[in-house]
C-alpha cells in the first residue's frame, strides 16, 4: 500500500504516507490507549487479498528492520477504541482519521501538550514516524475520535 495522504498546516504541504499513519494507529492499539480503551484493528493483507478483523496482542508487533522489504509489513487501515468503562464512549478511526488529527494538532486546533505537539511536528516534517512515541499515538487517537483530550 504506498499511498500518500497530504496534510496542510500553516500554508505548507505534507506528505504522510499510509505505513506513517498506519504505525500512529499501531502503537495506539499496542498500548497507547489501552489505559482507558479495548482496541482492535483491520489489517490489509494484500497478500492474501482480503481484509480481515484482528485482535492486536503483543505477538503483532513486527520490527520493522530497514533492510526488511517494507511490503511485507501489515498495515492497519483502521481501528476501533471502546471506553472500557464505558463501550459507548468511542469508536472506529480510519487513516484519514489520523492525518486529520495530526494536522489539527500540529497546526495549533487541538490542545495537547506542547512538548507531544513537537514531537508530532518533527515526525510529520521529517516524515518519519519512528520519534511517535506511544503517548503521542494515543494523543492523536483521541484528537480523532473526541476533538480533545478526553483520557489522561
Amino acid at each position: 500500500m504506498k499511498t500518500r495522504t497530504t496534510i496542510t498546516i500553516d500554508g505548507a504541504s505534507y506528505e504522510l504516507s499510509a505505513e506513517f499513519l498506519s504505525h500512529v494507529l499501531e502503537l495506539a492499539v499496542e498500548g497507547g490507549s489501552s489505559y482507558w480503551a479495548d482496541a482492535s484493528g483491520e489489517a490489509a493483507d494484500d497478500r492474501q487479498g482480503n481484509e480481515g478483523v484482528r485482535d492486536f496482542d503483543l505477538t503483532d508487533y513486527v520490527e520493522h528492520d530497514s533492510d526488511a522489504d517494507d511490503d511485507d509489513a501489515p498495515l492497519y487501515t483502521s481501528a476501533t477504541f471502546l471506553a472500557s468503562k464505558d463501550p459507548a464512549q468511542g469508536g472506529t478511526l480510519d487513516l484519514q482519521g489520523v492525518a486529520d488529527a495530526i494536522e489539527r494538532i500540529v497546526g495549533g486546533d487541538a490542545e495537547v501538550p506542547e512538548a507531544i505537539r513537537e514531537i508530532i511536528s518533527a515526525a510529520v516534517e521529517e516524515g518519519d514516524p519512528s520519534d511517535i512515541d506511544t503517548e503521542a499515538a494515543d494523543c492523536i487517537v483521541q484528537i480523532g475520535l473526541f476533538d480533545e483530550i478526553v483520557f489522561s
